[in-house]
């Protein structure tokens, strides 16, 4: 008999609502967060977790940052909607950078510093819970 591989797949929802959330980034992002952020796409939440977990291993500050935003996101969702974290999953992730403008610099040789803002959009299924009906006696 030959062996089968199996794969085990979490697939996207079809039925799925979202949220977006935005995340301010006091640090520059290293190249590797970047990557690591940009391949969570359409991943389960607990896929994107153990990305985070173990590939930014070698830098834990950055590694911290992400994880409590992550879990922040998916806390508020448990929160305030019900959503059990088997049904989160990453939808959408933009990393976009803010030049901090200082109108008191007007030399273009002097390097103004900026921001980076990570967006993160979560599809989430709210998964109806059944009641059990009561019975008088």
């Amino acid at each position: 008999m030959g062996k089968r591989k199996t794969e085990l797949t979490l697939r996207f929802p079809k039925n799925f609502q979202r949220v977006t959330f935005n995340i301010k980034s006091e640090n520059k992002l290293s190249p590797l967060a970047k990557l690591i952020l940009q391949g969570m796409q359409f991943k389960h939440f607990y896929y994107a977790r153990d990305d985070i977990f173990y590939l930014l291993n070698s830098n834990p500050i950055e590694q911290e940052f992400l994880l409590q935003a992550l879990y922040s996101m998916s806390i508020s969702l448990q929160n305030n909607l019900s959503v059990d974290f088997f049904d989160i999953w990453i939808s959408e992730v933009y990393i976009n950078k803010v030049p901090l403008k200082n109108k008191f610099i007007i030399k273009p040789y002097q390097k103004l510093e900026s921001k980076e803002y990570i967006t993160i959009t979560l599809a989430y299924v709210i998964k109806k819970v059944s009641t059990k009906k009561k019975f008088v006696y």
